[in-house]
């Protein structure tokens, strides 16, 4: 896709942070102090549609710096593919073309905000940092009835995985989240501390969602992607930042954690972002334990006898459904429990922490495998500009471009700027082609 994108775009260290837009609140202190801080505007996107206007978030992030507030940072929040195309029902992961239009939508502010074009042209995707991302996988599923049966397998599947578990968001939750309404099945899946895991069928306008388009236009697109399941990957933070370790000025070795290569959207281009798909779909698969073999049958007795004395009564009490802390292990250390617990897993393939009336049962998702890109060959001509997949990218890149020349020549001709302080303007009318050719319209 991608979905929702995240991210953070840094002022190049050439740019005057004190110069850059930003709304500020000033709230006052109890003791009379007054304090101000940055607000997030709320920015409708440079593309059109029939009905409505999608908007992309925008934060400044600010410090003060000898007693002045100075811009050091944005914050952008958008969904691409919603942004562009009207509708994100049909669409393919492109985590570097859809970091690309955020950038272009990022400049497109700057310039309407009265940014010469000089300045806006400094910010490219080298500045940008990705926060969040939301990666959507579409499996083909034939109908919207089996799409929606395929959701219902990954829910029993995560209960049973997941069962009892909870996290802690703001309020305790299950781990595990289904909805059904007028078989219209929704799961998410929110265990792992590196991403959380959705899966739905798109197949009507979600309440306050945005859809930009015709009800004739978007019954046509449901039409297609109800036959899909929506598997939502949503990388958290741990993804984006790493570890380190370094030397500081003293000579004492330090860690110190930086952004990882996949906070850079430049690392998601071309052969190598192909195969950060696949390894996310796979951690995703490896999380739901789908590349492990569990057990759905007992073992015969003669492969018993093979087992020591205490692995074989632990396995003969789980199968008669003796919880885990009653199990006959002969130590009563937790850590020595765990190391016979996974033992016994590897060599048995049998989970003791799921009950062995409901692993037996346990559903296999042999459906859920990578599917590769989703392909605007499964789109009807007449569609193809409401898919965010192929070609069709390609020309939203280059639509967005020639939005911003245009606001860069009107800027140029109308003398547009804002009322703060600037350095001297150069305009566009000045520049060469090949400097028109450069970060702003799209050379990254």
């Amino acid at each position: 896709m991608t979905d929702t994108t995240i991210v953070r775009i840094g002022v190049p260290k050439d740019v005057r942070g004190q110069d850059l837009p930003y709304k500020k609140i000033e709230d006052t202190e109890p003791t009379g102090e007054i304090k101000s801080r940055s607000a997030t505007s709320c920015v409708p996107a440079p593309f059109n549609f029939q009905c409505g206007t999608a908007k992309y978030w925008i934060t400044p992030l600010c410090k003060y710096i000898d007693g002045k507030l100075v811009v050091i940072a944005y914050e952008l929040s958008v969904s691409i593919p919603g942004a562009v195309c009207g509708l994100n029902a049909l669409l393919q992961n492109n985590v570097h073309a859809a970091s690309l239009l955020a950038l272009y939508f990022f400049q497109y502010w700057l310039l309407d905000c009265g940014v010469p074009t000089e300045t806006v042209k400094k910010f490219s995707l080298k500045n940008c940092e990705l926060q969040e991302l939301h990666l959507t996988f579409l499996a083909y599923s034939e109908s919207k009835h089996k799409a929606n049966s395929r959701i219902l397998e990954l829910a029993q599947r995560g209960l049973t995985l997941f069962s009892g578990d909870l996290i802690k968001k703001n309020k305790r939750k299950p781990a595990v989240d289904y909805r059904n309404s007028d078989w219209n099945c929704y799961v998410t899946i929110s265990k792992s501390s590196k991403f959380d895991i959705a899966a739905y069928v798109k197949s009507w306008v979600i309440p306050k969602s945005f859809c930009g388009l015709s009800n004739t236009v978007a019954e046509d697109i449901f039409k297609i992607s109800k036959n899909y399941v929506r598997f939502e990957v949503k990388l958290k933070k741990p993804w984006f930042k790493e570890t380190v370790t370094v030397v500081d000025a003293d000579g004492r070795t330090v860690k110190k954690k930086q952004p990882s290569q996949w906070a850079s959207p430049l690392s998601w281009k071309g052969k190598a972002g192909k195969a950060m798909y696949e390894q996310v779909f796979e951690e995703a698969r490896d999380f739901l334990r789908l590349n492990e073999k569990l057990n759905k049958r007992r073992h015969r007795p003669d492969f018993m006898k093979t087992l020591s004395d205490e692995y074989r009564a632990i396995l003969e009490q789980h199968y008669a459904g003796t919880p885990f802390d009653e199990l006959p292990f002969k130590s009563k250390d937790k850590k020595q429990r765990s190391k016979v617990k996974r033992a016994i897993q590897k060599l048995c393939g049998v989970d003791l922490h799921i009950p062995w009336e409901e692993q037996k049962e346990l559903v296999q998702l042999a459906w859920l495998v990578y599917p590769g890109m989703f392909k605007l060959d499964a789109v009807p001509e007449a569609l193809k500009d409401h898919a965010f997949a192929g070609l069709t990218i390609e020309k939203k890149l280059e639509e967005m471009k020639e939005k911003l020349r245009a606001l860069a020549k009107r800027n140029d001709s109308y003398g547009h700027t804002s009322g703060l302080n600037r350095a001297p303007v150069r305009y566009a009318s000045d520049m060469t082609k090949a400097e028109l050719a450069s970060d702003l319209m799209g050379n990254v």
